[in-house]
């Protein structure tokens, strides 16, 4: 099964990958749910409190070091 990646920090969309459907935990960074496609500017975040995706401004986004 397809499955999308996130960062579980900051919840950011980090790519898709294929795994067992048993092996999907969101506390592991991982869902069944695609992100919505964006435009220019705006970038995924998973939101693990709603389980869905949000679009978010690029530059609201804090940059690590």
């Amino acid at each position: 099964m397809r499955v999308y990646l996130f960062d579980v920090d900051s919840g950011l969309y980090a790519g898709e990958d294929f795994c067992e459907l048993k092996e999907v935990q969101e506390e592991d960074g991982i869902t069944i749910l695609s992100p919505p496609t964006g435009q220019p500017g705006v970038v995924p975040v998973f939101d693990r409190n709603s389980g869905n995706w949000k679009l978010v401004p690029g530059d609201s986004l804090e940059k690590r070091e």
